[in-house]
């Protein structure tokens, strides 16, 4: 068999060729983070928005509403559901002079799957799906730099894409611990930004089949500063099932002023209700929690729980209807959970469940990773 990652010699050599190279034990390591990614990238996108203040609905002014799950034999709401997956891997350390950049290599995709009126769900398109090279322009000389990205493709089995880490982006750039300025991890969060890009792209091709057919579309994750066109102010929703506990809220009835934490509120949410629709972003996003699993089953308060989040562009107060209908039709798509494949099954949405898997089927494997990604023979440690 030939070996895959054969277009990938040439990269490995120009970063030999230019630099000192201490290659990774066993040739290719995954490199975990050690936090709750999705929690971590939604506190980045809320961090001005610590303190909300009133909802953004009408005519409803309740704090929770109850709801019977709306079946797709009743009306099919959404039908196209788009997800990605990264893994990245820790290839070794170039060095030239007394400057050094950790060499990664990323896996990243995004898949769309439909679901016809009959519950058959198939992939809507072929899946985006990238390996990326990922270093730190500045370690590397302009001769090596140019190498590399004369090798990027859109063709072959996969697209090959060079990642300069310095580069700036929401992810990479946000945190506010420190976490990310560790170079290993700032090419990580590199990495899952790209992936959020290929999510956009599909997201982008499934927003044409809403205004044609007026289908909604459910990404996994929040609305960030990558949906600010104006292609994405409408058809779509983000859910994302780990998110920020940082909210706390203020909320004035009869001239009083009520605070709470996102603990309280969500304590009180009863299974096959949602919460009231709040605003951050300066309104331009509108949000709302709904439980998707009783209480009684799980291990913590706020499992089984999942935000969501729509766009609000002209900052309005949002349908009460309208939400409760986008609510109905996410509490019947429970049914169905990867309970045991996955540590988050008890707020997973079972089509974004199958869309992620899409992606993560097509990844290689570590075992053959490790077989066909090789430094040259010339370099030593």
């Amino acid at each position: 068999m030939a070996n895959p990652f054969a277009s990938l010699e040439p990269a490995l050599r120009a970063i030999a060729d230019g630099a000192q190279v201490l290659p990774a034990t066993g040739q290719a390591q995954e490199f975990l983070q050690r936090f709750d990614i999705d929690e971590y990238y939604d506190r980045i996108v809320t961090r001005d928005d610590r303190i909300i203040r009133g909802f953004q609905e009408a005519p409803s002014n309740r704090l929770y509403v109850s709801l019977e799950p709306l079946r797709r034999v009743d009306e099919h709401v959404f039908s196209y559901f788009v997800d990605g997956s990264v893994k990245t891997y820790f290839l070794g350390t170039a060095i030239v002079q007394d400057q050094s950049t950790p060499v990664m290599l990323g896996q990243a995709g995004a898949a769309g799957v439909a679901r016809e009126d009959d519950g058959r769900v198939h992939v809507y398109k072929p899946p985006k799906r990238e390996i990326i090279i990922l270093a730190d322009r500045a370690v590397l000389t302009d001769a090596v730099w140019r190498k590399l990205e004369a090798l990027e493709s859109d063709t072959g089995p996969f697209a090959i894409k060079i990642l300069n880490t310095k580069d700036a982006d929401y992810y990479a750039d946000g945190g506010a611990d420190g976490e990310h300025r560790e170079k290993r991890s700032r090419a990580a969060h590199k990495a899952n930004w790209r992936m959020r890009e290929l999510e956009k792209e599909t997201l982008r091709e499934l927003l044409a089949e809403h205004e044609r057919t007026g289908a909604w579309v459910v990404v996994d994750g929040g609305l960030g500063k990558e949906f600010k066109e104006k292609a994405f102010e409408r058809g779509f929703v983000g859910v994302v099932k780990n998110f920020s506990k940082d909210q706390t809220f203020e909320l004035t009835s009869r001239g009083q002023v009520t605070k709470f934490n996102l603990y309280e509120l969500l304590a009180k949410l009863e299974v096959n209700q949602r919460t009231a629709v709040f605003g951050r972003d300066s309104g331009h996003v509108a949000f709302w929690y709904v439980r998707m699993r009783e209480q009684k089953n799980l291990d913590y308060p706020l499992m089984g729980v999942v935000k969501v989040e729509i766009p609000n562009p002209r900052n309005e107060l949002v349908d009460s209807n309208l939400i409760d209908r986008l609510s109905r039709a996410l509490l019947a798509e429970r049914s169905v959970c990867p309970h045991g494949k996955d540590a988050r099954w008890h707020a997973h949405l079972y089509p974004i469940f199958l869309a992620e898997q899409v992606i993560k089927n097509g990844f290689f494997s570590e075992e053959v990773l490790r077989a066909g990604i090789k430094w040259p023979k010339l370099v030593t440690a």
